[in-house]
Parts: structure tokens; sequence; C-alpha cells
């Protein structure tokens, strides 16, 4: 059965367009996983609107947390408007809420004329377990370095796994655990969003550098880097000149771009 890992949005922060950003994608973090008779989606930015919801398939969307870049698709979710349409959002509790408390907080009037539940399908919102089997999919969780917390995600599924860490500041502690969590992965997504340079000024916003991400996926011993939340000025030329470093550095090194599909 089919493992396959489908980018529909790469940015982080806020949404961006023009020519200059046409390859890697203006749209925020939101990943399809296809695993047989699941369809999971990871986060909800503005890349889940091209989606196009498979009919046969169960929806659920894994959230890693509740920043407005990870969570302003949502309303525009085609399969929201299907009538009988069944989908599960699993996110953990944030600042005091729950996530159906949390999404309320931006998906209601006067800033949305809409709740979730006014929309034609049946969505019912889940707090994170420990760990959980979606289908024949496992899934486990650890906690991430970033502001307000989010959340990283380990997808099994017949025997090959991914690794979800966008929104990770590194520190030495959250790298060696993050390593341990993903040790063996066949995909592990890091959050790349700063260039070295960069990072010197950004500490504490809850991001991280190429370099770390190479230096996680060596300790873990992961088969494929895919670097993603790209700074929203990150031009296509500029990501093209970091893939090409970092892709010489480590085998199986890329800069995710829209439309890209990973089979497992």
């Amino acid at each position: 059965m089919e493992f396959k890992l489908t980018v529909l949005g790469t940015r982080g922060s806020v949404p961006v367009e023009g020519k200059i950003f046409e390859r890697y994608g203006g749209a925020t973090s939101c990943y399809k996983i296809q695993a047989g008779n699941e369809e999971i989606y990871l986060d909800a930015g503005s890349g889940i609107f091209s989606s196009k919801p498979s009919k046969d398939k169960r929806i659920t969307i894994l959230l890693s947390h509740m920043h407005l870049d990870h969570l302003v698709g949502l309303p525009f979710f085609l399969a929201l408007t299907e009538k009988g349409r069944s989908i599960e959002i699993f996110a953990d509790k944030r600042e005091g809420l729950m996530p159906k408390e949390a999404i309320d907080r931006l998906i209601s009037p006067p800033f949305w004329p809409l709740k979730i539940e006014d929309y034609p399908a049946d969505v019912k919102f889940l707090l994170l377990p420990k760990k959980f089997f979606i289908g024949d999919v496992e899934v486990e969780m650890t906690d991430s370095t970033h502001p307000n917390g989010s959340t990283i995600y380990k997808l099994t599924y017949q025997g090959k796994s991914i690794v979800y860490a966008t929104d990770f500041e590194h520190t030495p502690e959250g790298c060696e655990a993050l390593a341990k969590f993903s040790a063996g992965c066949d995909l592990l997504l890091y959050d790349a969003q700063y260039m070295a340079e960069e990072y010197e000024r950004c500490k504490g916003y809850g991001h991280s550098t190429p370099e770390f991400g190479l230096k996680v996926a060596d300790k873990a011993g992961v088969k494929k880097l895919l670097l993603v939340h790209h700074a929203p000025w990150r031009t296509d030329e500029e990501l093209d000149n970091m893939e090409k470093i970092f892709s010489a550095r480590r085998e199986g090194v890329s800069f995710a771009k829209i439309g890209d599909e990973v089979f497992l």
C-alpha cells in the first residue's frame, strides 16, 4: 500500500507570492500523507487550500501548534464543504485552551463568518494522546522548543517512518532528544527557516538552520532530510543555492518545493 508525502505549503510566518517564489512555493505549512486508506495532513497552513481530498480515504489533520501560519488555510479546506465527510483534527492543549477552544478564537465571527461546526462536514476535535493509531499508521509525539509550544510527530506505516519537526529551535538537549526520537527514520522534515548568520539575531523565535538539520540527521541516521519552513523573504534562487551547498554535504538532503512527492 502506498506511503507518500506531498508538499502543499513550505513557508513559515506568512504566505508570499510572485515569480521569485514560484518553484518553492509561497503557501504556509501543510504536508499531505497518503498511507493506505488514510489521508493525513500535517498542519493546515494556506497550502491546504490547494489540496483535492480523496473521496475514498479518511481524513485526519495533525496540528503542530496554533500559530496563524499553521492554521490560516483551515477555513478554506475543500473537505469541510462536503456533507457527510468525517474529519478528525488532533492537537495539544495550548495556553490553557483545548483544541476546539483555540480554533474558535480564529475561525468565528467577527474574524470569519462561520465556526467549524457550521460547515457541512462532520468535524471532531481530539486532544493528543501519548501514542495512537490512525488506521494502520502509528503516531508518536514529542515536544518541540517553540514559543507557546509545538508538537513533533512521527508517523510509521509498514515499517517506514516520517518525522515532522517544524517550528523547532535547536538546543543541545533538544537536538539530542530529536535525534533519539528520529533514529533510523526514512524521512525527516526539519525547520530550517534561518541561515546561520540570521539566527544570531533571531534567537528565541523558535526556528533553526540547515546546519543543525544536518547535525540531527547525521546523529539520527535518517535516510532523507527535507528542509522546511522557508523564510518568507527567501527567493527560489537563494533556496537553489542553499540546496546545492547542503546537498553536497550529505546524501538525501533537499529543500521542500511546492508539489514535491516523496515515496517511502
